[in-house]
């Protein structure tokens, strides 16, 4: 294990030196800027300040009665309650964003192979589509809670509206792009409609869908933490909002570098994800 590590570190000795860099100049503009008015939220936290008292501070978010005491009725905050209220934050923003991105994927993959092998399908959606691929994202977050209310539903359908439109488009151009011969060949040795579909045009654009994936991460990443910061309860968007009301930037802080994480890891997941379905590349 130790081994892997310094074989990585060798690799990627100029980005560790990168980050090292910025972590140490961040600090040192923690202890040089100036404090905010209001007692107790630098404008810049620092490391100790973040991991200490910010830290234990989310524990304020943990709202159930049992497992850590509850500072909401009185309780002690605890790293404990602080632990437990990032898992519990976390794997709901996680359940939403991972719900909308196949919700997504599945609409906007459909719609694409109807529009491009059926004619009247494709006269009938393709405007209405387009235009709904050119509204602008986040200015859509007050409709779709007005229209789905602050809850769950409302923050996935908005995910999957956001990467659904991205995916639509790279699967329709994937099919453009596909040799007409291939499909020829098929037809000529008596394929049907849906073994060409299974065995032809999906394994064709499955390249082109894991490239739509990784741009899709980052907006689904944005679309979850800011539906969840206007409307819903609940979330590592709504953790921000918290920290915004009393102006704690090291709270702020601690739920980027979450949100950071798992942004990392969402993409981790998918390259190993891209090499166990596209293996039969060369």
């Amino acid at each position: 294990m130790m081994h892997a590590v310094r074989r990585m570190l060798a690799r990627n000795w100029i980005g560790a030196l990168s980050v090292l860099s910025l972590v140490a100049a961040w600090e040192i503009a923690a202890h040089l800027v100036p404090v905010s008015p209001l007692q107790g939220t630098p404008i810049v936290p620092s490391l100790e300040h973040m991991l200490g008292v910010s830290f234990i501070g989310m524990s304020d978010y943990w709202k159930f009665p049992f497992w850590a005491p509850v500072p909401e009725l009185g309780g002690a905050q605890t790293y404990r309650g602080a632990i437990l209220a990032m898992s519990y934050h976390s794997l709901i923003t996680l359940y939403r964003i991972s719900a909308g991105m196949l919700l997504g994927a599945s609409v906007g993959v459909t719609r694409a192979l109807l529009l491009a092998h059926f004619p009247l399908f494709r006269a009938l959606a393709a405007g209405p589509l387009h235009f709904l691929r050119m509204c602008p994202l986040l200015a859509m977050i007050p409709l779709f809670q007005f229209w789905f209310g602050a809850t769950d539903k409302s923050v996935i359908i908005f995910v999957a509206y956001g990467v659904g439109v991205v995916y639509l488009v790279t699967a329709l151009n994937a099919i453009a792009n596909l040799p007409h011969k291939y499909i020829e060949a098929a037809l000529c040795q008596g394929a049907s409609r849906l073994r060409i579909l299974r065995s032809i045009v999906i394994p064709a654009i499955l390249p082109e869908f894991f490239s739509a994936i990784y741009v899709t991460l980052g907006i689904a990443w944005s679309a979850v933490v800011a539906a969840e910061y206007i409307g819903v309860d609940s979330g590592i968007g709504r953790m921000v909002i918290w920290a915004d009301y009393f102006s704690d930037t090291g709270r702020m802080m601690i739920v980027t570098l979450f949100i950071l994480a798992y942004a990392m890891l969402t993409f981790a997941f998918v390259r190993i994800l891209q090499r166990y379905v596209l293996r039969w590349m060369p």
